[in-house]
């Protein structure tokens, strides 16, 4: 046995007289040395671990603990109201201000929403000059968000329109891509964001969720949808501090 498995063996288990053990503690001047440095490491925690006890501590352990468990049941119902009411409030909070809604519900509305009047509107839309621009932000004021000029003359129609969690806006554009119709939902997230919805008639929508609730961008299946979504949605103001 060599001197660093002998130190290891004492570090396990110092009390061990094994004659492989007694033999090394005999067999040279560094296992010796070894040896009496873990018998006195062993001594002196011995000693250690044998402090008398002072009298009338068991009473006062009992005493104290009976005490603190009066304190803790005093307590606890009120901790458990207190986590009772939070959970409610961030569960209302969440249902109220940021509902959730399954992919394939959203994917059903927009698919419905568009099958239900969305060429009839591009269809009235077509040919029209820009929108009024005053209309239009009045229509978007009521949800805490405006368009950038940029976008804002791009506009041709706007109305107010369903969604799955309340009114939303229903927008027609004008683009170099061709007309493009737009649905805000302000109160509605995406479970994942950006999200391809296929629509009937060739034409392809991307929903995407943007500062206050999502949007959904529609066009002829061979634009570049995505893009073309991300570059609206960087030219929304949305109103701080607004909830709706």
């Amino acid at each position: 046995m060599n001197l660093l498995e002998f130190k290891r063996r004492l570090m396990t288990d110092p009390g061990e007289r094994s004659p492989e053990m007694r033999d090394a503690r005999a067999s040279g001047e560094g296992f010796a040395e070894a040896a009496l440095e873990s018998d006195r490491f062993e001594t002196l925690l011995q000693q250690a671990l044998e402090v008398p006890v002072p009298h009338g501590l068991a009473e006062e352990i009992i005493l104290r603990q009976s005490l603190e468990s009066e304190s803790r049941g005093r307590l606890w119902p009120w901790l458990t109201a207190v986590a009772a009411v939070l959970a409610l409030a961030v569960a209302l909070t969440t249902f109220m201000f940021f509902p959730r809604n399954s992919m394939l519900e959203l994917q059903q509305h927009v698919a419905e929403h568009w099958q239900y009047d969305g060429p009839q509107v591009l269809a009235a839309a077509a040919g029209r000059v820009q929108a009024d621009p005053d209309h239009v932000q009045r229509v978007l004021s009521e949800f805490g968000v405006q368009l950038e000029p940029e976008l804002l003359d791009q506009v041709r129609l706007t109305k107010f329109c369903p969604t799955p969690d309340g009114a939303g806006a229903h927008i027609v554009l004008a683009t170099a891509s061709g007309p493009v119709t737009l649905y805000y939902m302000p109160r509605t997230r995406l479970p994942s964001s950006p999200a391809s919805i296929p629509l009937e008639g060739g034409m392809e929508a991307v929903a995407l969720n943007v500062e206050r609730g999502s949007l959904a961008v529609i066009a002829d299946a061979g634009t570049d949808t995505p893009e073309l979504a991300r570059e609206i949605a960087r030219q929304l103001a949305f109103a701080p501090g607004m909830t709706i």
